[in-house]
């Protein structure tokens, strides 16, 4: 599944070494050039992890090459861990895995870049529960650059202003988690290497916070993407986790919008790659050109997985995925659970294959099946969600099915144009626009409208923070109380279009006798 972007047209020449073509690995093939060293310098992924990113693109394949995840059986030992990989052609050691989890481990394999058979491989053997490739999911939504004025209708589609009689904002002691690109928690200028059109040039990036998302109000932030290891420093270099942070809960005090819960705190949760993140990467290795558009928005099973165990383990009561891919996950599913079984509760976009030929999904498929969105109807605590434009009907990319559970504004260009679409502070498109910008910054935010179902679903997780904040904390309640109250939309009762309708955060704050 591919990210749909603005202005399809312009596409930038895409420079990969032969080296990338022919499927070699790294080690050996490129001179590496190093950033400005010291404090400022960017906090790049690594070399390896970029490449891995780029291979994807460049062959589209929906996991990372050569990486697979196991989940050992529970009492298996070193040596038993040790004797099901010896059934891979490479034998690694298992003193060579990373460990996401309890008996749960990330394994990169140097001698055979199908992922498919490595878990085929690690699958067969007996002290195995699970193995699968390291999937890739994708930021699902559509950017544009702003053409009108900007208006909310999506908050007085679902009554907010009346909700907010009943609940201001949401409490400023609950932690929302936006497992997502992540959201700028720094003020700083950054070194970076980046290819100016003729080669590899040191620019200085600036980033500034959100003046809608002060110091105060953003907690735990942590990176799973850069420098390969846990940071937790957060740049948000792509947007979209700041639009999706921002209907949660941004505040009108610095620019004109405001979000669903605009007290609670933030816990951003960086997991998805940008087009930037890979350049800067690839640029710092050494590699001349251009990286594949496509890898804007990507995000790794391991990352996603790392990232929703960390919000549930540090104090997120609401996790939002605003996510989607194809393939199912095992793994991702159990991080699901366990994040419900903690006590948070996890709102999850649909996907956006609802319309035929849609760019951003599998070309011979209608409507396929979204993941994680399909494991929210068997998870009592977890949310999937569909969206709707300004007329309340199925906006036509929205994904639709059995496990479709509930709608909110997600927005509908086919409605107005831009006005029909969620219009959110982050960070402006055009200063960062992978399609015509070389040289970036990331200190500037616009009201910005988007679409998708990845905007859709962060009304949920707020709706979620302000029945939290009512003193329901149970997961599954706050799960019911949304579907009870929900508005019906189409025929009958719930249904494969709509679930059980648009979400009604008054009606769901009176539910149960919270309020009166």
């Amino acid at each position: 599944m591919s990210l749909e972007l603005a202005h399809p047209g312009k596409c930038r020449h895409v420079l990969l070494l032969a080296a990338l073509i022919a499927g070699i690995g790294v080690a050996g093939t490129v001179r590496r050039v190093r950033a400005q060293a010291g404090d400022q310098s960017f906090p790049v992924m690594g070399a390896s992890r970029a490449w891995a990113f780029v291979q994807a693109a460049d062959h589209k394949l929906d996991y990372l090459p050569g990486e697979v995840l196991v989940k050992f059986k529970a009492g298996t030992g070193v040596a038993g861990q040790q004797r099901a990989l010896m059934a891979l052609r490479s034998r690694p050691a298992v003193t060579d895995l990373n460990w996401i989890a309890a008996n749960i481990a990330l394994h990169r394999d140097t001698a055979e870049s199908d992922s498919t058979i490595l878990a085929a491989q690690l699958r067969e053997q007996p002290e195995v529960d699970y193995a699968e490739p390291n999937y890739l999911r994708h930021t699902t939504y559509t950017p544009t650059a702003p053409g009108y004025a900007a208006h909310q209708w999506n908050l007085a589609a679902i009554d907010m202003p009346r909700a907010w009689d009943i609940n201001t904002g949401g409490s400023s002691n609950l932690i929302v988690a936006v497992v997502d690109t992540g959201v700028t928690t720094v003020n700083n200028t950054f070194n970076a290497l980046t290819w100016n059109g003729n080669a590899i040039q040191s620019v200085a990036v600036p980033f500034q916070m959100s003046p809608d998302f002060p110091a105060s109000r953003l907690v735990g932030p942590a990176d799973f993407i850069s420098s390969g290891v846990y940071s937790s420093v957060v740049v948000d270099t792509e947007g979209h986790g700041t639009h999706v942070a921002s209907t949660i809960g941004e505040s009108a005090t610095g620019l004109a919008e405001s979000g669903v819960a605009f007290n609670v705190k933030i816990m951003p949760v960086k997991v998805c790659v940008s087009y930037w993140d890979v350049q800067f990467a690839l640029s710092a290795s050494g590699t001349t050109g251009y990286a594949p558009l496509s890898v804007d928005g990507s995000c790794s099973l391991d990352a996603i997985v790392q990232g929703i165990r960390y919000a549930a383990d540090n104090g997120a009561k609401v996790i939002n995925l605003s996510i989607g891919g194809t393939r199912p996950s095992s793994l991702e599913q159990d991080a699901i659970v366990y994040a419900v079984g903690k006590g948070a509760f996890v709102s999850i976009s649909a996907g956006n294959c609802g319309a035929p030929n849609s760019s951003e999904c599998p070309p011979t498929q209608v409507n396929p099946v979204i993941y994680p969105a399909a494991f929210a109807a068997t998870i009592d605590g977890a949310m999937s969600v569909g969206a709707v434009g300004p007329s309340l009907t199925r906006s036509y990319y929205s994904s639709y099915g059995s496990y479709l559970e509930s709608v909110a504004p997600g927005g509908n260009d086919l409605e107005g144009g831009a006005s029909g679409m969620i219009w959110q502070a982050t960070i402006c498109f055009r200063d960062s626009d992978i399609q015509s910008v070389l040289f970036p910054r990331f200190d500037r935010y616009c009201g910005t409208p988007y679409e998708g179902t990845s905007m859709a679903s962060p009304h949920v997780a707020g709706t979620a923070a302000l029945i939290y904040s009512q003193g329901v904390t149970s997961p599954a309640a706050i799960e019911a109380l949304i579907e009870k109250t929900a508005r019906p939309l189409g025929t009958g009762g719930r249904n494969d279009e709509y679930g059980y309708g648009l979400v009604q955060p008054r009606s769901a704050l009176f539910g149960f006798g919270i309020a009166k």
